[in-house]
């Protein structure tokens, strides 16, 4: 059993592997390019984003678990169907992993995107209409699809309390914003401390744009919402710390989602506005 549990452990972390890094061209299965997306948020030099590569590392504390439970099974097992050779047969699929991954790395452009790099003109469009939701602005309004009708809108997931993706997040927003005059909106993914008394007070304190929206509610809508968003997320039960993608949706005048971007530049959020009819 325990031998069986390793292969297929090693089967799976060799796929997990192969659908975080594997190059494939967005006129790929739609599936596999929003599952990726959903797993692992893409960069635009086709490398996960932060919470990928968290996500990514997932296998790595299953195989401690396997080693510290059936540790011990796993090693007889091995000698008696493998022989000598079993530590090399048991790290062949592993190994051949690393390697693959640490190629992508080294082969792939620059992490770091320039400011003034724009959306490269042929990025394709999608046009998806936004799932139903009801949730309250920081002025005690009520906000569905409806109301984010009339203007192009950069959508997007963040908390007060996040300390890591969400600052960078808002700030390219905010430049974004500033430039194209786009209306920004963002749900909270914590509704248990962002409640809706507390999102005045965060709106000044990100700076956001005079006509954003920071959309909270119960905490059950708000979770309804944000996986009717695909919203990936895991909330640490002992600091309440969340972590999730840099997810952000331009939607259109019209409010349809447009353009779907993880870790998004600014130049990116720029064009991806000005491609757009106001």
């Amino acid at each position: 059993m325990a031998l069986f549990l390793y292969g297929l452990w090693a089967l799976t972390t060799t796929f997990w592997v192969w659908l975080a890094l594997s190059p494939f061209s967005n006129s790929g299965p739609e599936w596999l390019s929003r599952t990726r997306e959903i797993c692992f948020g893409t960069l635009s030099n086709g490398l996960p984003d932060t919470y990928g590569w968290i996500s990514l590392a997932a296998p790595i504390p299953m195989l401690l678990a396997l080693l510290v439970i059936m540790g011990a099974d796993l090693r007889s097992q091995a000698e008696q169907k493998l022989g000598r050779t079993w530590p090399a047969l048991l790290l062949v699929l592993p190994c051949l992993c690393g390697l693959y991954a640490t190629g992508r790395v080294l082969r792939a452009p620059s992490l770091v995107v320039p400011e003034a790099v724009r959306m490269p003109g042929d990025y394709p469009q999608i046009s998806e209409p936004l799932p139903d939701f009801q949730l309250q602005d920081q002025r005690g309004r009520s906000v569905g699809p409806k109301e984010l009708i009339g203007s192009v809108t950069y959508l997007t997931f963040a908390y007060a309390h996040c300390e890591t993706v969400c600052p960078s997040l808002m700030e390219r927003l905010r430049q974004a914003a500033g430039r194209t005059g786009c209306r920004v909106v963002v749900v909270t993914l914590d509704p248990r401390r962002d409640t809706c008394g507390s999102l005045a007070g965060l709106a000044q304190h990100w700076r956001l744009p005079p006509n954003s929206l920071l959309l909270s509610g119960e905490v059950g809508e708000v979770e309804k919402t944000l996986a009717a968003f695909s919203m990936v997320l895991e909330r640490n039960q002992s600091t309440g710390e969340i972590t999730h993608p840099a997810l952000v949706y331009v939607l259109d005048a019209q409010g349809r989602i447009r353009y779907r971007f993880s870790n998004p530049a600014p130049g990116w959020l720029e064009s991806a506005a000005a491609s757009l009819p106001r």
